[in-house]
């Protein structure tokens, strides 16, 4: 999805990103033959670029309804502690959406909508970006590189009564 450009800073890892109107960063590098921007070096250059369209991958994350509660916290996973039915395939129950939350490092992320009309899409996770598991569409998750800390949260529907559904 196509997002302006309103600034940009230096992220963790003192790289210039791209802040976007929606809220999201892009980091920005000239890495040519993946990405040009060599005027990303310079404050005329980023300058220049305020209100250029960037696409925003994260934009693409499924959002959770207003309407859930949390009902459920899992354990910390690591690397090596990441349950099996995780990394392939995962479906959460009707009804119920999830949250994975990154305290450490790096997490592929993948959505598969179970559809031959739309693409899988994919996301690495860190602190800043949590990947939101919707119902009834399987995900795969990995280690993106390196170690990786985790938990995922559980979230479903209540009632207007207070009941959960």
């Amino acid at each position: 999805m196509k997002r302006l450009i309103t600034g940009f800073h230096l992220d963790r890892f003192q790289e210039w990103a791209a802040d976007l109107e929606c809220g999201h960063a892009i980091r920005m590098q000239h890495n040519p033959p993946y990405q040009y921007c060599s005027w990303v070096g310079s404050a005329k250059g980023r300058q220049e670029h305020i209100g250029d369209l960037q696409e925003c991958v994260n934009c693409e994350m499924p959002m959770m309804p207003d309407s859930l509660v949390l009902f459920e916290t899992s354990s910390l996973y690591q690397k090596e502690s990441i349950p099996d039915n995780f990394i392939s395939n995962y479906v959460v129950d009707a009804g119920v959406w999830a949250k994975i939350v990154i305290k450490k490092g790096l997490l592929q992320f993948l959505i598969d909508p179970n559809s031959k009309t739309q693409p899988v899409k994919g996301f690495v996770l860190d602190e800043n970006l949590c990947g939101i598991i919707a119902p009834g569409i399987a995900h795969d998750v990995k280690p993106a590189m390196g170690d990786v800390e985790f938990f995922v949260e559980f979230y479903r529907e209540i009632e207007c009564s207070g009941q959960e559904v």
